[in-house]
């Protein structure tokens, strides 16, 4: 049996427990989504050989449709801090919000099935009216594409019961940055369905850190998260949304981020991966209106046999628009990465600014890299630029340093840390950029298994 058919039959017959413990407006959209899974399928990306969304889900997983508590307590299992930082914390155990408190009223930080129930006229007016609606481009490549991630994201919404949401009201401007921790946590092979859903009305501003961590309760159990994250940006609205990945290697994760932006808004997104299992993300972006711009940046530094896989697809759709995108990896041992990134500037989109860049290092002979950049351009008096390199470190420079007395091992930290300077200056909240320093030269040294600011007990 296809791993489609399997979850259809089991949403089928469990459509009623799946309904008592979720939300009415997230029940309303489970029948279509099982008429597009059945359709779509769960397929892979054609010109992409790394995952196969098929085979990871095929594994006989469990699934909380019963909403049973996990037997957690966050002050004494789980801790996480940025220094300084002086976050707003909340958590997410699995796919299950389980607390978190803001000290605001003007804004909501929260349960998904919480939000969608004390306010469905919002939550209806935004929830999978991204991740329900392909992006027709004409181009039967984009449809390959986009079949790809709506397969995906429909078995999420077929069996999605709660999650996380952030709603900041028009005007309003969130102080504090807002940390969720996703904790993955389970005794036996497990599924969580995990959703996000993020509203940034006109003129407000917010940023938020995701920091996703999974918990060894055994050497034997394999964890899969499959994640769908819904970003709408407002007029003249500011969003920076940042994830810091840190998984064991028998944790796998598909992440799907959707993201739409009006005129004039401002987003950063960047996607820190420094250890993880097998993961794959892709991010789309619509950008809908004019002088909406974006930062997108990501890196990955990987060993043993990890590996991440990033597809990126920025739609230029208004004219004056400004997308910056930039991702690098490391890769060591048999580790594996691809990047997989697509600009479309449409008709009429003129005086577009648009720059896609990636970059990897390849330490070993046994790593693998697919580096695939693409830019389309349908549009006069434009500005667009795109690129892609893999290499080794620069033989020379590490040769000068180790002469310099050096030792060999300092000087290779050094060259690679200095590789990725950029992708940590994109960030734009400064106590989170030093702590990825900090974090990113222990990963070089091998001194980081997970954050040492955080202790799963």
């Amino acid at each position: 049996m296809s791993a489609e058919k399997q979850y259809i039959e089991l949403y089928n017959s469990q459509r009623p427990l799946i309904d008592a413990n979720a939300a009415p407006v997230l029940n309303a959209c489970r029948e279509s989504a099982a008429r597009v899974l059945a359709e779509v399928g769960l397929q892979k990306a054609k010109d992409q050989t790394h995952t196969d969304p098929s085979e990871m889900l095929a594994a006989d997983y469990a699934i909380n449709l019963a909403r049973h508590e996990v037997p957690t307590s966050r002050e004494d299992l789980f801790t996480c801090a940025v220094p300084e930082m002086s976050t707003s914390v909340h958590f997410l155990v699995n796919e299950q919000y389980v607390g978190g408190k803001h000290r605001d009223n003007g804004y909501f930080a929260g349960s998904l099935r919480e939000f969608a129930t004390q306010y469905p006229d919002i939550a209806s007016q935004y929830y999978n009216r991204l991740a329900s609606q392909p992006t027709d481009t004409g181009d039967p490549r984009s449809r390959r594409y986009e079949a790809c991630s709506f397969g995906e994201s429909a078995l999420n919404t077929m069996l999605c019961q709660d999650g996380f949401v952030l709603y900041v009201p028009s005007g309003f401007e969130v102080s504090k940055p807002l940390q969720l921790i996703s904790l993955l946590r389970a005794v036996d092979d497990l599924m969580s369905v995990q959703r996000l859903l993020i509203i940034i009305e006109d003129h407000a501003t917010a940023s938020l850190l995701v920091c996703e961590h999974a918990s060894r309760l055994n050497d034997l159990s394999h964890l899969l998260s499959l994640q769908v994250t819904e970003i709408f940006v407002g007029n003249a609205a500011t969003f920076d949304f940042y994830s810091l990945e840190e998984h064991h290697d028998l944790c796998q994760r598909l992440g799907q981020i959707y993201v739409h932006q009006k005129a004039a808004s401002n987003v950063a997104i960047g996607l820190y991966a420094l250890t993880a299992g097998q993961t794959r993300n892709r991010v789309h972006v619509c950008l809908a209106e004019p002088e909406a711009s974006i930062q997108l940046y990501g890196m990955a530094t990987l060993d043993a046999s990890q590996q991440v896989d990033n597809l990126t697809f920025i739609d230029h759709q208004a004219p004056s628009c400004q997308s910056n995108e930039l991702f690098k990896y490391v890769l060591d041992q048999k580790s594996r990465g691809s990047f997989l990134g697509r600009i479309l500037v449409r008709k009429g989109s003129d005086k577009t600014d648009a720059h896609q860049t990636d970059r990897n290092l390849c330490l070993t002979p046994d790593t693998r890299m697919i580096a695939r950049p693409e830019l389309e351009i349908y549009a006069d008096d434009v500005k667009c630029s795109h690129g892609a390199t893999v290499g080794q470190l620069d033989q020379n420079a590490l040769f000068y340093m180790c002469t310099r007395g050096i030792p060999e091992s300092e000087a290779r930290m050094l060259l690679m840390f200095a590789f990725m300077s950029d992708v940590i200056d994109g960030i734009r909240i400064e106590p989170l950029k030093d702590r990825l320093r900090h974090l990113i030269e222990k990963r070089f040294r091998g001194e980081l298994t997970q954050c040492k600011g955080c202790a799963v007990k």
